[in-house]
């Protein structure tokens, strides 16, 4: 799930260390946006229907349920982001990087419930927006190799970092169950991370590789999201000398959640609340514009994500594309 899952914290970090903020030589900042929609549902590799997990869930269901026996399946995720970012270059080699998220998540339903009688029913629904502060990460960026101090073609940055538990994860439906663990706008974990970014200039164009690990705990409600590695591959072609069109290959990995208290599980009745229903890997592919503002340190970014391959561990809503835009401001 996207959430928590699917690239939301490693696509902010990496946007931040592969745009012009990185290369602030006093304090830049950011605002980004993204927009995710999440439509498809995948078991395994393969995209079913929501109908098709239900007819499932149903045909294992006794001839007799028990009265009020219900069962929810996602049929589209929307899930925003707005995301300001602000960094602080200490010395010519070490840079701080601040990042922080508000989050709105919203959910449409196909619930179908049984009668005592053997009849099913299957109705849609919406869930109630959940918006806040989402989890704030601090990370430390160190050049440890560069070919040219002032305008180098060659450079090696790491980082350590930071994500403390500021967002809630402890917000409740009207019937005062929680809700669904990847719609929380945080996690309740202190999370390490650990980044290594490469930028090589073959001119005109400019790649960068940048690898991201999130090394997740278990949070304050008892749920621990899996580990997560990103890897984007970025290359960037000046056409003229302020509009930068480009081209990302992304590669991400998330490992299973666990639900140690059995808070968020509610697998009999709900597909998110299942944690067998968690851990995925995908690739995508991502074209991109950038657009410096002449004769100053702004420009604009903007990216549409596309998905090439995704396998899901069990069966889950990924994401269908997502559309990010930023403006960053260097000085």
């Amino acid at each position: 799930m996207y959430a928590h899952g699917e690239c939301c914290l490693s696509r902010s970090i990496t946007e931040a260390t592969t745009s012009t903020i990185a290369t602030s030589s006093n304090f830049g900042i950011a605002l980004q946006y993204e927009y995710t929609n999440m439509e498809t549902i995948r078991d395994g590799s393969d995209s079913i229907s929501p109908n098709s997990v239900l007819d499932d869930v149903a045909a294992e269901w006794p001839a007799m349920p028990m009265e009020g026996e219900s069962f929810a399946v996602p049929t589209r995720m929307i899930m925003q982001k707005y995301t300001m970012l602000g960094t602080y270059s200490a010395t010519d080699r070490l840079q701080f990087l601040l990042t922080v998220p508000y989050v709105i998540n919203d959910m449409d339903m196909r619930m179908m419930m049984r009668s005592p009688m053997g009849m099913d029913m299957r109705m849609n629904m919406e869930m109630d927006t959940v918006e806040g502060l989402g989890d704030m990460t601090l990370m430390g960026l160190y050049k440890l190799y560069r070919d040219n101090p002032d305008a180098p073609a060659k450079k090696l940055t790491i980082g350590l970092g930071l994500k403390p538990p500021t967002g809630k994860n402890d917000e409740e439906t009207d019937s005062g169950n929680l809700v669904h663990a990847v719609m929380q706008p945080g996690t309740g974990s202190w999370d390490p991370l650990f980044l290594v970014n490469y930028l090589h200039t073959f001119s005109p164009v400019v790649f960068q590789a940048n690898l991201l690990y999130q090394m997740t705990t278990e949070g304050d409600e008892g749920y621990e999201f899996g580990d997560k590695v990103s890897f984007d591959l970025i290359a960037r072609y000046p056409i003229i000398d302020y509009i930068n069109p480009g081209l990302e290959i992304n590669l991400f990995y998330a490992g299973q959640d666990t639900d140690h208290d059995d808070r968020y599980s509610r697998p009999d009745e709900s597909l998110l609340d299942n944690t067998d229903n968690t851990g995925i890997t995908s690739v995508s592919i991502t074209p991109s514009l950038q657009v410096k503002i002449p004769r100053t340190g702004g420009s604009i970014d903007l990216k549409f994500q596309q998905p090439l391959y995704q396998h899901a561990s069990g069966i889950q809503q990924v994401a269908d594309w997502r559309a990010m835009a930023s403006i960053v401001w260097a000085f």
